[in-house]
């Protein structure tokens, strides 16, 4: 098996090198209207990116177009990002050559140091694949993109001190709900305790939103779990919750916060007008900032700038 998966990985690599060369030729030049520069670049401790929902589909060639400018602009920052986050449904509908495309992408314009990937309803697909087959595969891409295989849906990973905490889901729902299993949430309740000891905010990863927390997009959701993740989240201070799923409009790339919990939801990179759209988010001492970003275009979203107070 170790032999079967080391040779597989090779095929992927060398399909996904093969693909983003041609990409290159076929991407335009980006005419990038400003540089990433941190707003206060001596203080800075940490800086990531986030995306949501990026669909990577077979026939839809603006979405690898889209996704290769975002990775660009990424990759100009002035100082490397230390991470690039995925939330999620970065297939459209979880098959090797979507997964192979995506890596691609990834293997030519990702220059974060770091790369953090989300399960999403898509990429599992359940009216397609057992649900075995389904988290093998997402795991299969996680470990030749980002260089481990946390072998079950959920994973934390430390950068520069900070925890990073990745939510799975466990078994697809028809309406498209998550399920966290009670061994996930008791996981999360005691790495978010360990994380807590180190007084740093904490950032926590799920594709799907807590339950009716975004008025106008539906329910959301987290499914039956909500409410107990969210007592959870609630136990610790400086918690950040990131989600997509919704495919919200530009003009609700807000954030609240609720219980203590500051929770933020991202509409779908390249599905909706203007495409392109994200979050960077900088650390500093005393305070998170996030800025609304066009990813595509280069330009930062004035009305989307927030600055949120550690305590």
């Amino acid at each position: 098996m170790a032999i079967l998966a080391f040779f597989n990985g090779l095929f992927l690599k060398a399909v996904g090198f093969m693909l983003s060369a041609l990409l290159v030729f076929s991407v335009p030049p980006q005419p990038l209207k400003t540089t990433i520069v941190p707003a206060d670049e001596a203080n800075l401790k940490l800086q990531f990116s986030v995306v949501a929902d990026v669909h990577m589909e077979t026939f839809e060639y603006y979405r690898f177009q889209g996704l290769a400018k975002s990775l660009r602009d990424i990759a100009g920052s002035k100082k490397t990002q230390d991470a690039l986050v995925l939330l999620g449904d970065n297939t459209m509908n979880g098959q090797p050559t979507e997964y192979i495309m995506l890596y691609g992408l990834l293997a030519h314009y990702g220059d974060a140091a770091q790369n953090i990937v989300v399960v999403g309803n898509h990429d599992l697909n359940r009216s397609a694949y057992a649900l075995d087959e389904a988290t093998n595969r997402h795991n299969f891409f996680l470990r030749s993109s980002a260089g481990f295989d946390p072998g079950k849906a959920y994973y934390s990973r430390e950068i520069k001190g900070y925890t990073f905490i990745v939510l799975g889901d466990e078994g697809p729902q028809a309406d498209g709900s998550a399920t966290l299993s009670a061994a996930q949430l008791d996981w999360l309740d005691k790495t978010l305790a360990a994380a807590s000891k180190t007084g740093k905010p904490i950032f926590v990863f799920n594709h799907q939103p807590l339950n009716h927390t975004f008025p106008g997009y539906g329910w959301g959701g987290v499914g039956k779990q909500s409410e107990a993740l969210r007592l959870i989240l609630q136990k610790y201070k400086n918690v950040f919750f990131f989600s997509g799923h919704l495919h919200t409009q530009v003009k609700n790339l807000s954030l609240y916060t609720w219980g203590g919990v500051t929770y933020v939801n991202l509409p779908t990179l390249l599905s909706k007008e203007p495409y392109g759209v994200g979050y960077q988010v900088e650390v500093y001492d005393k305070q998170v900032r996030l800025r609304g970003r066009n990813y595509m275009t280069g330009e930062w979203l004035e009305k989307n700038q927030y600055t949120i107070d550690l305590v």
